[in-house]
């Protein structure tokens, strides 16, 4: 079964989770140009939304990359590096991604491969020793693992006159002292958090814009396999970035309904330095002066900071010092000056723009929130219901005090499963009812949308995530009275309320007059097992109430 935007389409004969406010189960549904015009009261679920998807981001950084996730062992690897040597010029870097599972989902990494370990410069020169070679490490877990080829290593003058450890970051040598091409450490391409791991990476020509658009797009089929149909990229967005959805908008190719806001500060990245305060306003002019708001497909809301970061990294701000990977002591850090911050705040509230706020740690929030409130005396921002993002662990009075300011919050399960482990053992088990307190918010009637952290990561093991709260490292479930919500909750995470939380009202429920959105699944995510969530199939993904991904399982009705 597949559908053009301008026919009608009939979906019966399945379970339809309406997620409208009612929780409505329908049996039929009529789509007609785009717009549901008809629910008959019949498994076909809202497309759905993520909140954080970091879409583009993934999509251009792997664009141009030599695909390496699934190897088995260095001789695979070596062969897909020296298929792309023989078409590039002599010269141009060969990058590689990363082995196995990014982005906190280690469940397979380099350690699986045959070898145990990531081939040395000897084994990567054997793909090419005319260009310069690289196998990725990506953020955002630390330590981590690289591997340079010969010519590399000289391009970013790694000799064996190199120290052996230069801050979190060590240069593996063999027994005549030479480098043998593997570094390990802080050697992630963002966050990095070390001076010498993001000096490495300023050699490196890792992004390239010109890959913005088409990796964008590539990325987008991914999601749609999904079942993803809209997203919020309200992280780390600078105009040149927003500008790709514009790009991909104005072409009439941008089949995902995209809401954006412009990052502040300037963060993350190995070039990274805090922007000097004319560039700095000059910025938040452009963004005041860029909002679009009534477009069906793309839209442009406002402004992010980043206040402090994520526990692997040691920036996570908590009232208690914990350990970091390394073993030492920190109290987290900021990613922008309280000064600035309080700026963006006041800027925000008299221009009356939306503000995301992301925010990790305790006291990170107290310092948020005693700004907020300081704020809230002298302008209404109660009703631009600015978003608190992240929040990986949060206090009860913490959650309460951002209702009254009336913010919402878009959350990841990612962090769960990738940090709980480490938070409980660096922190103690103290921390273990203030990460991610799903039911605390909602309980507080504060929407709460869900994200990816990072796509196209399996939407639906998030939907899981947010009902096991399962620490990968250790497959502990951390599901206390303030963790446990019920399965329409983790479902609208992710539809309804994940709409609400993005202010766009005809997405999210599949009702009369909304956008005919939808994915079409193999199960019923609110009755199959629940440890069987993140193996939901999708069919059929529809946008607009056209079909843009179909797996071809599907008969012709």
């Amino acid at each position: 079964m597949s559908v053009g935007m301008n026919e009608d389409l009939l979906i019966h004969g399945a379970r339809i989770l309406t997620m409208d406010r009612n929780d409505s189960i329908a049996e039929a549904l009529l789509i007609s140009k785009g717009r549901i015009v008809a629910v008959e009261g019949a498994s076909v679920v809202p497309g759905l939304l993520d909140t954080h998807p970091h879409l583009l981001h993934y999509g251009s950084l792997e664009e141009p990359l030599i695909k390496i996730w699934d190897c088995r062992n260095h001789s695979e690897i070596i062969e897909k590096i020296a298929d792309r040597a023989r078409r590039e010029p002599a010269g141009e870097w060969l990058q590689a991604t990363p082995v196995g599972e990014p982005h906190f989902f280690h469940r397979r990494s380099y350690k699986d491969l045959k070898e145990g370990l990531l081939p040395d410069r000897a084994a990567l020169d054997r793909a090419s020793s005319a260009h310069p070679i690289v196998i990725q490490a990506w953020g955002p877990v630390r330590p981590s693992c690289m591997s340079f080829n010969s010519l590399a290593l000289k391009a970013l003058n790694i000799t064996r006159d190199s120290p052996g450890r230069i801050g979190n970051v060590w240069i593996e040598k063999d027994a005549d002292g030479e480098p043998t091409g593997r570094v390990t450490g802080s050697v992630t391409n963002y966050y990095c958090y070390d001076d010498y791991g993001s000096q490495l990476w300023r050699g490196i020509p890792f992004l390239k814009n010109e890959f913005l658009v088409p990796g964008t797009q590539t990325a987008i089929g991914l999601f749609h396999q999904q079942g993803v149909t809209g997203v919020y990229e309200n992280h780390m967005m600078d105009k040149v970035l927003i500008d790709a959805y514009r790009t991909l908008r104005k072409d009439n190719r941008l089949k995902m309904r995209v809401l954006t806001s412009q990052e502040a500060e300037a963060y993350g990245m190995p070039w990274s330095k805090p922007r000097e305060m004319p560039d700095f306003t000059r910025r938040l002019e452009n963004a005041a002066s860029s909002i679009e708001l009534d477009d069906a497909v793309f839209r442009f809301n406002g402004v992010s900071l980043m206040w402090d970061g994520y526990c692997f990294g040691g920036a996570q701000m908590m009232r208690t010092p914990y350990l970091n990977v390394y073993g030492c002591i920190t109290h987290g850090q900021r990613h922008i000056t309280p000064e600035k911050a309080e700026f963006v705040m006041r800027f925000c509230a008299e221009r009356r723009l939306r503000l995301n706020i992301l925010s990790m740690g305790t006291q990170s929030h107290d310092e948020i929130l005693e700004m907020l409130e300081r704020l809230a005396l002298e302008y209404d921002i109660a009703s631009l219901n600015w978003v608190l993002v992240h929040a990986t662990t949060i206090e009860d009075q913490q959650v309460k005090r951002f209702k009254k300011l009336n913010f919402c919050h878009t959350t990841s399960m990612t962090f769960c499963w990738g940090e709980g482990e480490l938070m409980r053992r660096s922190m103690g088990p103290r921390v273990l009812p203030d990460i991610i307190p799903l039911r605390r918010f909602l309980d507080a009637k504060i929407p709460v949308g869900g994200g990816s952290d990072w796509g196209p990561k399996n939407a639906w093991e998030h939907i899981q995530l947010s009902l096991t709260h399962e620490f990968g490292e250790s497959g502990f479930r951390n599901l206390g009275p303030n963790q446990k919500i019920t399965r329409i909750e983790a479902l609208a995470m992710m539809t309804r309320d994940a709409a609400r939380v993005m202010q766009w009202d005809d997405i999210g429920s599949l009702s009369p007059n909304m956008h005919a959105d939808l994915a079409i699944i193999d199960q019923d995510p609110v009755s199959c097992p629940i440890d069987n969530i993140k193996n939901t199939g999708v069919l059929q993904t529809i946008f607009a109430g056209e079909t843009v991904y179909d797996n071809q399982t599907l008969s012709a009705v």
